[in-house]
C-alpha cells in the first residue's frame, strides 16, 4: 500500500486539479449541432447539470487558491473573492424561478488565508505559480460552459460568467506581480 506524500496540502492540490481536470475534459468536448436545432433551447436539465458541474470546480479550484502560500500582491485574495461571487450566482440561479431580472446586490463570502505561521515550510514559489496558472485555464473553462447554458437564470449566470472573468483577470495580476517581484 503507497503512503500519502509528506506535504498534505499538495496532494490536496493533484487531486483537485486532477478532478477538474477530469470534468473538464468531459464538459469541454465539442458537441455536434445540427443548425436545425440551433433555435431550439436546451432542456433546463442540461443547463442545470452545467451550473451545478461548474459550482463543483469552482469550490475545488477556490480550496486549491486558499491553500496557496503566497500572497501576491492581494490579486489571489481578490481572485477568491470573486470565485466566492461566482460561487454565489450559480447557487441563486439554481434556486431562482428561471425569470425575471438579477436582484441588485452581490454577496462575498469570507475567504482563506494563506498558510502562514502553521509551523509548516513555506511552499516553493513555482508551486504556487503552477497552481495559479492552472486554476486560470480551469476558471477560463469553467466561464466557457457556464457561457454556452442556454437559460438565463434571472441573470444570475450572466452575473457568474463576469464574476469569473474578474477572478481570471486578478489571477493573471497576480502572477504579472509575481515576475515584477522577482525581476
Amino acid at each position: 500500500m503507497r503512503a500519502l506524500p509528506r506535504n498534505p496540502s499538495l496532494f490536496f492540490v493533484s487531486v483537485a486539479l486532477l478532478l477538474a481536470g477530469l470534468v473538464f475534459g468531459f464538459l469541454a468536448s465539442p458537441t455536434q449541432a445540427s443548425p436545425s436545432k440551433k433555435n431550439k433551447r436546451e432542456p433546463q436539465r442540461i443547463s442545470n447539470t452545467q451550473l451545478r458541474e461548474g459550482l463543483q470546480v469552482l469550490k475545488a479550484t477556490k480550496a486549491m487558491l486558499q491553500k496557496a502560500d503566497h500572497d501576491y500582491g492581494g490579486h489571489r485574495v481578490a481572485a477568491i473573492k470573486a470565485i466566492d461571487a461566482a460561487e454565489h450566482q450559480l447557487k441563486l440561479a439554481l434556486h431562482s424561478p428561471h425569470k425575471g431580472k438579477a436582484p441588485g446586490h452581490k454577496t462575498l463570502n469570507q475567504t482563506g488565508k494563506p498558510n502562514k505561521g502553521r509551523g509548516k515550510r513555506p511552499e516553493p514559489q513555482n508551486i504556487s505559480n503552477l497552481q495559479l496558472a492552472e486554476a486560470i485555464v480551469i476558471l477560463e473553462r469553467t466561464q466557457a460552459l457556464l457561457q454556452r447554458a442556454d437559460h438565463d437564470y434571472g441573470g444570475h449566470r450572466a452575473a457568474a460568467v463576469r464574476d469569473l472573468g474578474i477572478a481570471i483577470q486578478q489571477l493573471k495580476a497576480a502572477l504579472r506581480f509575481e515576475k515584477k517581484v522577482q525581476g
